[in-house]
């Protein structure tokens, strides 16, 4: 119903996006992570895609890209297959409602076959503080039906040899996402911390990693400012993101 979701916009129109009025609504990490996995896309799947945001990006910034979402949430499912409808790329993407965990392998998702797997999973380990009292949130926020080694056992299976993977995450965990990458031969390649603002530390981590790369190959990246000092509002560089500049 018209009173149960808000239609917004991101790159100032470029894309639609259809989210609740109450529960799970996207945060800036999808446009980040978007930002941060280098063009072409190719092939691409996104793994807990919510209401499409990640993967309505990738899709507007690669004309030449095709890819999955795959929610397990019906509703968040099913504002994303609404949202895919009202943007100009509707014929590249598919929206899968369903469990990563059991569709990995199975049609569409047919293993070792995306050039790209991003994902913004959730984040925190149900014995880190109480998961929210909304049953969408809590289930997107805290590892309720999917652990981080359940999401990297899916993007490791599912990407291609020459494939790559990319993940956000928050930085006090990154030690328990490069340890879970090593022991699925995800190698990172590419690394950048995400800060509030110039003096404060890092919050996320954005992480590029391709199945047994040479771990030399490391870059460590500037880190990503979010916020401007003085005015608080956000960087040149995040503007760009947002399709406010170029960037």
């Amino acid at each position: 119903m018209a009173d149960e979701f808000t239609v917004d916009t991101l790159l100032r129109g470029r894309i639609t996006l259809l989210q609740p009025v109450r529960g799970f609504r996207s945060s800036l990490d999808p446009v980040l992570l978007a930002a941060f996995a280098r063009l072409p896309a190719g092939r691409f799947l996104d793994i807990g895609c919510g209401t499409g945001a990640l993967a309505f990006l990738l899709a507007a910034a690669d004309p030449n890209a095709t890819g999955v979402g795959v929610e397990i949430q019906a509703r968040l499912a099913s504002l994303a297959t609404a949202g895919l409808a009202r943007n100009t790329f509707v014929d590249r993407v598919e929206i899968l409602h369903g469990d990563i965990r059991s569709a990995a392998g199975q049609p569409p998702l047919v293993r070792s076959s995306f050039d790209l797997v991003a994902t913004n999973p959730p984040y925190r380990v149900l014995s880190a503080g109480l998961p929210s009292p909304d049953p969408e949130r809590a289930q997107a926020n805290h590892e309720v039906s999917l652990t981080l080694n359940e999401c990297l056992d899916a993007a490791s299976s599912l990407v291609s040899p020459n494939g790559r993977v990319v993940i956000v995450y928050p930085a006090e965990r990154l030690q328990d996402l490069l340890a879970g990458m090593q022991r699925r031969r995800l190698t990172p390649t590419r690394l950048r911390l995400v800060r509030p603002r110039e003096d404060r530390p890092a919050s996320r981590v954005l992480v590029e990693a391709r199945v047994g790369a040479d771990p030399a190959a490391l870059v460590h990246e500037l880190p990503l400012v979010l916020h401007e000092g003085t005015t608080g509002g956000y960087t040149s560089e995040v503007m760009g993101m947002l399709g406010e500049h170029p960037p």
